[in-house]
């Protein structure tokens, strides 16, 4: 069995890379996908006087719980099993680690699909999750 992991951001993006899975699903009938939402950490000092570790693990859980609703719905509704994780840290490397710690044959991911110059100036979490994964990663837009 293929073990996938597909990032979610919550974007019409995302959801493309979640029926780019469902296709894979319904063809080959041997997928364990798992779905994640890596959130970024919140490193002001001055929040962190203010709100709880508890509470800011609670915030980060709450906002990628929420992230991962659609992609939920929509292998809910074709009643594909799945498995959900919110992570916190730096969004590609945070991903590469993940699928790389947990033994993932593949990372699918959505991608904006910006043109070259506005890729050069603002970067890209696909092509950055792309240059540090040790695995395959499909890239749906």
């Amino acid at each position: 069995m293929t073990k996938v992991l597909v990032a979610i951001d919550g974007s019409a993006h995302s959801k493309s890379a979640v029926e780019h899975v469902l296709q894979m699903q319904q063809k080959s009938g041997s997928l364990e996908i798992h779905l994640i939402n890596v959130q970024i950490p919140i490193e002001s000092g001055h929040a962190r006087m203010f709100v709880s570790h508890e509470q800011l693990q609670e915030y980060y859980r709450d906002e990628g719980i929420a992230a991962l609703r659609e992609a939920r719905e929509i292998l809910d509704r074709a009643a594909v099993p799945y498995t959900q994780h919110v992570a916190v840290g730096h969004v590609a490397q945070t991903l590469a680690d993940y699928a790389r710690e947990h033994g993932f044959d593949q990372v699918v991911i959505g991608s904006h699909g910006r043109g070259a110059l506005r890729h050069l100036l603002m970067g890209s979490v696909a092509t950055d999750v792309l240059r540090l994964s040790a695995i395959p990663v499909t890239l749906v837009k």
